[in-house]
């Protein structure tokens, strides 16, 4: 079957069939004359996301109005560039009463295909299309888009479930006052299930978590990493892979890590660099820099690690008696990228956990500490970081169920500052 009929069958098949059920996620997009783009790690609910997109716009519009292609769909292999022209074409053929309407196109995982952002501008600058586009690669689609889209487009993450939305799925919604209610109860039990199983969608409402977090894995590295960049050295990649995922909230530095690993294999400096990268392109892994004013400094520095997930994190690290601890930091980590805000450390006397840098240049520090005992280390470092900084304007320790204010320090609990 040629591809043009494989597209027909593709959205006939869509307009015939009822949208899968779905919980709404907290991501706002707005209704506007740009290509919408979500990237983020694959079953972080990209797809799903989609569906509420497409119910929305079916509180205005006819079904038949609305192309969705997932461009990983294995009835389209081998899918080129070309081939990608025959979509609207199918479509038209289908419904040729639809020519002079605007129509919405939803292109699922479209770094399946290179070149695709030449396809979405010629129909962008050229069609009266709506178009949406997903993709589970970071660098790749913020180059091309950058080049080829470049003020065509709005780009946003999805990330694994926030802790309200992970609250939604478990069938709480919250009530008013929740902090003062019997609820609070209930938050706190499924917090600690967050805390170790993390929040993609799936994972969250299966009873076999573990087994699902290691096929995400397997899929990840394999289809988003070693297919992708077509990587040689298997041993590499899953060792650097264990022990990033392993030392979360750590500093890491490439040349530390290539004396250890030196002793056992043959590898340059260079080529963990690139499997990093690799790592963090595919959303597994973030890098934090050292929070300050000079660029040199930064890069001069030790590098902090994280992971988009906890749960994806457990199931192929060792696990330590202070995995709580770096498990809760993990979780504030993804929360602060969520919120989009611009992420460092700092370390002078002491360490600060997360420098966030506000849109106004003011500066917030935060410490997370999982307990109720705050030891003076976490203090001081705050206030020495408030001395040196003097666009300070909030100094924050999330803790475990400790409340007050003190030195001009918020202590607030994680679950409480989780649901701000």
């Amino acid at each position: 079957m040629e591809q043009k009929e494989i597209f027909k069958l593709i959205i006939a098949t869509f307009h015939k069939k009822d949208l899968p059920s779905f919980k709404p996620r907290e991501l706002e997009t707005p209704e506007i004359k740009k290509v919408i783009s979500i990237t983020g790690s694959r079953r972080s609910g990209k797809t799903y996301y989609f569906y509420q997109k497409i119910s929305e716009l079916l509180n205005k519009i006819a079904k038949n109005r609305i192309v969705y292609i997932n461009l990983s769909d294995e009835r389209l292999y081998p899918l080129k560039l070309n081939d990608l022209q025959y979509i609207l074409e199918a479509y038209y053929e289908l419904y040729p009463q639809n020519k002079n309407k605007k129509i919405f196109l939803f292109l699922d995982e479209v770094q399946e295909v290179e070149g695709w952002e030449r396809f979405v501008r010629r129909v962008y600058d050229t069609e009266n299309v709506g178009i949406f586009v997903t993709g589970s690669s970071s660098k790749l689609l913020h180059k091309e888009i950058h080049t080829s889209l470049r003020g065509r487009t709005l780009n946003y993450t999805m990330f694994p479930l926030s802790f309200r939305e992970f609250l939604d799925f478990n069938g709480i919604t919250l009530e008013k006052n929740f902090q003062y209610s019997d609820q609070r109860y209930a938050i706190k039990k499924l917090l600690k299930e967050y805390l170790n199983n993390g929040g993609f969608p799936e994972v969250t409402i299966n009873k076999q978590k573990g087994e699902l977090l290691e096929n995400y894995m397997e899929l990840i590295i394999y289809k988003d990493i070693i297919e992708r960049y077509k990587i040689r050295n298997l041993a590499l990649i899953k060792n650097l892979m264990k022990y990033l995922l392993t030392n979360i909230s750590t500093l890491f530095t490439v040349n530390s890590y290539h004396k250890a690993v030196s002793k056992e294999m043959a590898i340059k400096q260079e080529t963990i660099s690139e499997y990093l990268s690799y790592l963090e392109d595919a959303y597994v892994i973030f890098t934090v820099n050292l929070f300050s004013y000079s660029l040199k400094q930064q890069q001069a520095n030790p590098r902090k690690i994280y992971c988009i997930d906890n749960g994806l994190r457990n199931v192929v690290s060792f696990k330590f008696s202070k995995d709580g601890g770096r498990l809760a930091e993990n979780m504030v980590f993804v929360e602060l990228k969520r919120r989009d805000k611009d992420i460092y450390y700092w370390a002078g006397k002491g360490e600060v956990d997360f420098v966030v840098k506000n849109k106004d240049n003011s500066l917030t520090a935060i410490n997370v500490s999982y307990t109720n005992k705050i030891e003076e280390r976490e203090i001081n470092a705050l206030l020495d970081f408030k001395n040196k900084f003097s666009k300070t304007k909030k100094l924050i320790i999330l803790t475990k169920n400790l409340e007050k204010k003190e030195k001009g320090i918020e202590f607030i609990p994680l679950w409480k500052w989780l649901l701000d």
